[in-house]
């Protein structure tokens, strides 16, 4: 079993972790790229996603005092993956022990071996930008 399941459309993806996952909906070279590349490319990527349903898109800097629940968030290649699940752009599925996205949530009432990210997109980014 991957840590990591991805459902986009009808197509169906697994990942060990997130670096993965970045390379696959980002770019291969994500990790090789500059600040400023990375930064770029993410912007590219989100705008592809949120142009045609007209999403707010909300860039944060370093300094993070609030977080709109409404916006794709644009901080990083975490958030990015992240406000593609919670505009439901691919459904995200992680393995209750892997702690890649579900460390920012109380998972002792899971009994299923995935957790759907999806379902606490909100509360995930606000805990992953508080700690960042």
């Amino acid at each position: 079993m991957k840590n990591l399941i991805v459902i986009e459309g009808k197509e169906k993806y697994q990942y060990d972790d997130l670096q993965s996952l970045v390379k696959s909906f980002i770019s291969q070279n994500y990790y090789e790229m500059s600040d400023e590349e990375k930064e770029k490319e993410l912007e590219k990527k989100t705008i592809a996603n949120t142009m045609l349903e007209r999403i707010k898109t909300l860039k944060y800097e370093k300094e993070i005092t609030e977080i709109d629940e409404d916006a794709f968030i644009l901080y990083d290649e975490v958030t990015f993956i992240l406000s593609l699940a919670k505009f439901d752009k691919i459904i995200l599925l992680e393995r209750t022990d892997a702690n890649i996205f579900s460390q920012y949530i109380d998972k002792q009432s899971f009994e299923d071996n995935y957790i759907i990210i999806n379902k606490f997109v909100d509360e995930i980014i606000k805990k992953y930008l508080r700690n960042r």
